[in-house]
């Protein structure tokens, strides 16, 4: 930077006397930029024309100058000069008698000192800061002492006086262990030989002496190093420096090799290039002196001047070997006739902070609460900045100025790996590892508390400008808020910023400035995302160059976020926008965690080598290691009064009810905790009115957003409120359904091929279980009948229309004729309808049709049949309206049962899903974003808001929506199998490989040979150990149609009459410990394949089960008894026979672990049941019979719900 600052500066002078002091005519015998004296005797530069001093032997260069300047410039003192006003007290010297820089001291703000012949002022935090700014040395003279609590070093230097005889050198000069009457025991498992320092492993050999007498050091081997991605290996093949080191002009290899066979180094824009690669000014070109080493700047076409060619900038121009040369300070522009200014800011640190151009050159500048330094290039900031640091437990304060050091209490046991401050309350706040709760120490060093409990937080940052406390909760995946306050909040306080489409987030920073935010991603896709503080426009600002991003910073002066790489070991950087990515790959950011930037620094912690360093940020050089403590430090943030300092204050103008955070501009938006929605008027928080809402499901997410709240916003760019409900080892679902009465909702995956139930608490998705999970085949359509939570369904390889019960033992096929694709299915069960949609054999003339029928099968017609692609079935609240998408034209559709009072909407090109709710109609499109359609008061389309997230399916679920009865509501209607309700009825309805043998009650089907199980579509028979063996045997895969026992025992199951039997509990869980610790129960798995045993031990009225060694009968409905022998169905007449021919005595495995696991994907946060050895559904055969269950009446859907389990007695999570 030196040298070119220095050209620069030389570079400006000559353009000013070009502009100024240029003649009309030059000699012909003075080259350009020379003035041939009176007599043509001698040529001199025309910086040295009017400078107050006579160059030629007749004087006559100091001859005709100007006596008197005009009113904006200034003159010099020799007052022969004219300067221009900007110039004067800029750093640079212009005048030869340097009176433009003389007496500057008097407009220096908040000037204390004059210094340097009082041409330089410091103000008062630049005195005795450890930090030398005058020239003669005088502000850092006659300095106090340390403060009682503070340990004086040799060199003036104050550390905290517990650091005094630590065995652990803090002094720069060391001269804090120096006379130690007592050697304290090192923690570490080294130490210096004969100065007896403590060491850790990774200081020895680590390039930096700790041992006075430099025995860490020595004897250190020197192997070949492999150099990565971004960097460039010295030829010694010992070192590796960063690729932007290459060839920048200085040597950052010991061979030097850097520096070697670099090719043309680029000039400045006025130099010239010699062919040996030096730089030229312009007066040394064409002089008749051989400048450059191969001569190149001599001879050839010097002879042609400016005035010989036709260029309209020729002021600015100068003869070459090669011919005449446009300055290029200046540019010709497209009209020939005009010359434009060439911008010397677009160069690179060309200026620390603010660089403003000026016709032919440049100026730096400082942002308010700085000063330009006396190079006139850098700025340095008043009042002396602190680097905080988390070092395991404690927070160190260093003084990056004065190096002093001291360290704030805080009550943490673990590692404290984030913090943030805030400047006005005097106050960091941090997080450790040992508690849920973000806590804070004051920086006077005397209190601690505890800002709010139950949360935990990975990463925290203060909004001081909104007054708010962000954190990531990485467990749920979330970005959350809450106000800061003097004393603790509760937790519901909270308001969930961000929970969409959040896999691992990592760190988090803010822009209260701009009202933005920043985070890294380290989950399935790594990148750096940024939205506004609100959760609006948010984006992907990064997502190349990246391994595995963790902290991130945002520097405010050059506008661009930074972030550590702990896998490309690198630190990198970009604008806010994501623009000009740089990385930074070099020996000290071999494992960077967590970073800062302020002023012309970067700053960054190392856990591994426990040391945090600095560096220049353009170019990482001048590094330097600011704390090398035994422990690991993590967190580092920079504290200054100026870092959070504001004019506009906008939350300070709302009246928020809540909380007030901050959007891009910023501006002022106000925010709800969990449970409450923002009121029409914008400010206010309150309670639910209408109690429906909208589920949206993307492939691993739900996402719950009140109707209620469409009202206070409408186009919004973002979600509105809402909660995103992360899905468990869910990753490609693909349909829903939701039961409102036991707040369970019911999703298929593609991924896993199955179907699967989880429980909604607390704002937390919990599995139940797969229902179903299929081998080579996918579901398709899936719809669940909220009255006896039967499954409709149908699939890729089984199109057809069929029905399993919620424990998935039975399973009937409804409709198989004349289907060829179903791929959307709707329940109305208060009046026993179903629809779906029937897309037609694949081949020419494939039509497309909605078609209904009775839910037992019976009735079916076709409601409408001039479909293209139909999707999205659904049903009106009261049952008499069908609706549906038609992808394929654009339009959503809707029609009577009774295929009359056709209806149409045209919603445009993506349409893909449509939901009705009581009071208007919504729709999805998909395109370059998702968005969210109603119909307004005026039956006008309306945007209610658009996402970039994918949304797969759309669900209005209400009250109204699961209101009512049908003759399966209690019960299941007395049927032994499946209540199927119809139009003023309901049919009972026989598995598939049973038959009635009454009307309700079901016997098995003798159809295939003994030892053969019958296909779902009845095409054939398979032997029985062929079902769920992982193999596809029946055409239609329906011998894989699979589940696991888990989750009946506890489902909330409608059945007959109550059970006679039930399995003992599980034994214990033993205690397990660990960071985090995740139940993996493995539950009933049941192989029953024994007829034997069932007919002589169950009298051929049950089957049998092994528990603990003991064999057991588990009855059929309709028997009692230990050997089944007890028939109870007295009114009955005629031999009934019970119980699933081909069933066999089963063992009952009972696996219960606990699995400390790491979390590595938000969608394994929770507790997942292990996958278990899969049943068929015929071995489930009457296992409704035997299960536990009650049965909720619909008008008892808003009662609060009882768990159906608990968790095993004796289990113990730590």
């Amino acid at each position: 930077m030196g040298s070119s600052n220095l050209h620069f500066n030389q570079n400006h002078d000559l353009v000013l006397l070009l502009q100024i002091s240029a003649p009309e005519q030059i000699s012909s015998s003075c080259p350009l930029g020379f003035k041939a004296c009176k007599d043509d005797s001698e040529c001199v530069l025309y910086k040295h024309v009017c400078d107050g001093e006579a160059d030629c032997t007749d004087g006559s260069d100091e001859e005709e100058c100007s006596l008197e300047c005009e009113g904006d410039q200034f003159q010099c003192a020799h007052g022969k000069k004219c300067i221009e006003q900007s110039q004067v007290c800029d750093g640079m010297q212009q005048c030869q008698d340097r009176s433009d820089e003389l007496g500057c001291a008097k407009q220096t703000e908040g000037c204390a000192h004059q210094c340097d012949d009082k041409s330089r002022c410091v103000p008062n935090s630049f005195l005795c800061d450890g930090e030398r700014d005058c020239w003669d040395g005088t502000d850092e003279a006659n300095c106090e002492e340390c403060s009682s609590t503070d340990f004086r070093c040799t060199s003036g230097q104050c550390v905290s006086a517990t650091m005094h005889c630590d065995s652990h050198p803090d002094c720069r000069d060391r001269s804090d262990e120096e006379g130690c009457m007592t050697t304290v025991a090192c923690t570490t498992k080294h130490r210096c030989p004969q100065s007896k320092e403590c060491l850790v492993q990774e200081w020895i050999c680590d390039g930096d002496q700790d041992c006075i007498d430099g025995t860490d050091e020595k004897d250190c081997p020197v192997a070949p190093v492999t150099c990565g991605e971004f960097q460039w290996s010295c030829k010694s093949k010992t070192k590796c420096i960063p690729t932007g080191w290459r060839c920048d002009g200085m040597k950052d290899c010991g061979d030097g090799s850097d520096e070697t066979e670099c090719g043309m180094m680029p000039c400045l824009p006025h130099q010239f290039q010699c062919g040996s690669q030096e730089c030229l000014e312009p007066v040394l070109v064409c002089n008749g002196i051989t400048n450059c080493a191969d001569g190149s700047d001599e001879g050839g076409s010097c002879q042609m001047k400016c005035a010989d060619v036709d260029s309209r900038c020729s002021q600015d121009c100068y003869s070459t070997p090669q011919g005449t040369h446009n300055v290029k300070w200046f540019r010709l522009m497209e009209d020939g006739l005009t010359c434009a200014d060439t911008d010397e800011c677009e160069i690179s640190g060309v200026c620390s902070q603010v660089c403003i151009n000026t016709p032919g050159s440049f100026q730096c500048d400082c942002q308010p609460g700085y000063i330009k330094e006396a190079g006139g290039h850098h700025c340095k900031i008043t009042g002396e900045p602190f680097l905080m640091s988390s070092v395991q437990t404690d927070l160190f304060l260093f003084g990056l100025r004065s190096g002093n050091l001291n360290v704030l209490s805080s009550s943490a046991k673990k590692a404290i790996l984030s913090l943030d401050y805030d400047w006005r309350e005097q106050r960091v706040f941090w997080v450790s590892l040992d508690t849920e709760s973000i806590r804070w120490s004051s920086l006077d060093q005397k209190t601690t508390g505890t800002l709010i409990k139950g949360v935990r937080a990975d990463s925290v940052a203060v909004d001081w400008l909104g007054r708010n406390l962000y954190w990531i909760d990485g467990v749920n995946s979330q970005i959350v808020a809450v106000r800061l306050a003097t004393t603790t909040v509760k937790s519901l306080d909270h308001s969930v910023i961000l929970d969409e489409d959040l896999d691992q987030p990592r760190s988090l920073a803010l822009l209260p400035q701009k009202g933005l935010m920043f985070w890294t991603e380290i989950g399935n896709v790594v990148k750096i995302e940024r939205a506004g503080m609100d959760g609006s426009e948010r984006k992907a600002v990064v997502n190349s160059s990246l391994g595995w991003p963790g902290g991130v910073a945002v520097d405010t002066i050059s506008d661009r976020v930074y972030w550590t790489d702990e896998r490309l070991r690198s630190i990198g950087s970009a604008t806010l926008d994501g623009e000009d990515i740089r990385i930074l790959q070099m020996k000290e950011t071999t494992n960077p965690f967590s970073l800062a930037v302020f002023n012309d620094m970067l700053y960054w912690s190392d856990a591994k080598k426990r040391v945090v360093l600095a560096a220049y940020k353009f170019s990482g050089k001048n590094h330097q290691i600011l704390l090398k403590r035994p422990r690991q430090p993590f967190g580092v943030k920079i504290i200054h009064p100026l870092l959070q300092m504001a004019i506009d204050r906008p939350c300070e103008k709302m009246k928020c009810s809540h909380m007030c955070v901050l959007a891009p501009g910023p501006k002022a938006v106000c925010k709800c905790p969990s449970g409450l929605l923002l009121a029409e008027d914008g400010l206010t928080c309150s309670s639910l009115v209408n109690s429906a809402f909208l589920l949206m499901l993307s492939p691993s997410t739900v996402t719950q957003i009140y109707l209620q709240s469409r009202h206070t916003a409408a186009e919004l760019k973002g979600w509105p409120e809402h909660l995103a409900l992360q899905v468990p080892s869910i990753n490609e679902a693909a349909n829903m359904d939701y039961s409102l009465r036991d707040h369970t909702l019911y999703l298929t995956d593609d991924g896993t091929t199955s179907l699967s139930s989880f429980k909604l608490r607390d704002s937390d998705l919990f599995p139940q279980g797969h229902l179903l999970k299929l081998l080579g085949d996918t579901i398709t359509a899936m719809a669940l009948d909220w009255v006896t939570l039967n499954i409709y369904w149908s699939s890729n390889k089984q199109s057809r229309l069929q029905v399993t019960s919620i424990t998935a033992t039975h399973t009937a096929v409804l409709i198989k004729e004349g289907i060829g694709r179903v791929e959307s299915i709707a329940l109305h069960p208060p009046s026993g309808r179903v629809c779906f949609t029937n897309l037609g054999p694949q081949g020419p003339g494939t039509t497309a049709a909605v078609e209904c029928a009775h839910m037992d099968g019976a009735g079916r017609s076709v409601v409408w049949k001039d479909a293209v692609q139909p999707a999205s079935v659904t049903f009106s609240s009261n049952g008499d309206t069908i609706y549906w998408a038609d992808t394929g034209l654009g339009t959503v559709g809707s029609v009577q049962l009774d295929g009359s009072g056709y209806r149409e909407l045209k919603a445009g090109d993506g349409l893909a899903a449509v939901a009705p709710s009581d009071d208007t109609l919504l729709w999805m499109t998909v395109s370059d974003k998702t968005r969210l359609w109603f119909k307004d008061e005026d039956q006008q389309n309306k945007l209610w808001f658009e996402v970039g997230t994918q949304v797969v399916s759309l669900k209005v679920v209400s009250k109204s929506s699961q209101t009512g009865s049908n003759q399966c509501s209690e019960y299941n209607g007395g049927c032994q199998h499946l209540c199927l309700a119809t139009p003023g009825g309901r049919t009972c309805k026989c598995a598939y490989d049973h038959i009635n043998v009454n009307a309700t009650h079901c016997s098995p089907e003798q159809r295939c040979p003994g030892g053969n199980r019958p296909c779902l579509d009845q095409l054939s028979c398979q032997p029985a150990e062929k079902f769920c063996n992982g193999h596809v045997d029946c055409s239609d895969h329906s011998d894989e149609n699979c589940v696991s026992l888990k989750q009946w025992s506890r489902a909330n199951v409608p059945a007959p009459t109550q059970p006679h039997s039930s399995s003992p509990p599980p034994s214990p869980l033993s205690p397990v410990t660990g960071l985090n610790t995740t139940l993996n129960i493995n539950g009933l798995l049941m192989n029953l394949d024994a007829q034997e045993c069932s007919q002589r031990r169950c009298s051929g009225n049950g089957r049998c089960v092994e528990t603990s060694g003991q064999i057991a009968c588990v009855c059929s409905l309709g028997y009692t008894g230990d050997s089944c022998q007890d028939h109870i169905l007295k009114t009955m007449q005629g031999p009934i026979v019970y119980g699933a021919a081909g069933l066999c005595a089963g063992v009952v495995v009972i696996a219960v672990m606990a699995v400390v696991v790491k979390r590595k994907s938000a969608n394994t946060r929770r507790s997942s049941p292990a996958s278990a050895k899969e049943t068929s559904m015929t071995d489930l055969e009457n296992k409704a019979e035997t299960t536990p269950s009650t049965q909720t009446s619909p008008a008892d859907a808003d009662k609060p719900q009882v768990g159906h389990s608990k968790l095993l007695a004796g289990s113990q999570i730590i």
